[in-house]
């Protein structure tokens, strides 16, 4: 029996071999996600240099260098600051995004939005006036030189509705383009 055997050699302890991969590695901050849950609730500012996707709800401010997504069951009531950013949910506060923002067609903004390029979804709501082709989280970029004749400002009326007192502001530069009540 080896269990009483004096001769046996006593197990090998577990080795202390390194690791192909490195301790101290620095995390990048594309690969970094943050998930906040369908029953969770952040009170404050959140930051992050990752990614962030917001299924429960936020009371305060969302500042993001990467990417924020608002699912459809998440809320912010607060400011979104991001560099790109996907909204399928509620957001009450002014949305600033550097590069792309998209409304889903589950969306439902309520207050301005600044940013470089934006897409929305036929079924999102949006209420607030936006400011768009600069970059979003800057203080704008270049703009468009105005027609001749119209003031800074000026509302079109939408094709179709002369003579209405319908103001709208078009979106996009061709005729065809989508208008949003203003």
């Amino acid at each position: 029996m080896a269990l009483f055997n004096r001769d046996a050699q006593p197990a090998p302890e577990p080795s202390a071999a390194p690791t192909n991969r490195p301790r101290n590695t620095a995390v990048n901050p594309a690969e970094q996600h943050n998930i906040i849950g369908k029953d969770t609730v952040i009170e404050g500012t959140l930051r992050s240099s990752g990614n962030v996707h917001v299924s429960g709800t936020v009371n305060g401010n969302i500042e993001v260098q990467g990417r924020t997504v608002v699912m459809p069951d998440g809320r912010v009531d607060g400011e979104v600051n991001s560099t790109t950013a996907e909204i399928g949910g509620r957001v009450h506060g002014q949305v600033a995004v550097k590069e792309r923002l998209v409304l889903k067609a589950t969306a439902v903004v309520e207050g301005d939005i600044r940013t470089g390029k934006l897409v929305i979804e036929d079924g999102a709501t949006f209420t607030g006036r936006c400011d768009m082709g600069g970059t979003g989280g800057g203080t704008g970029g270049a703009r468009r030189p105005r027609p001749e004749g119209r003031p800074e400002g000026a509302e079109r009326e939408a094709p179709g509705e002369a003579g209405e007192g319908r103001p709208t502001r078009r979106l996009g530069g061709s005729p065809d383009a989508a208008s949003v009540q203003g």
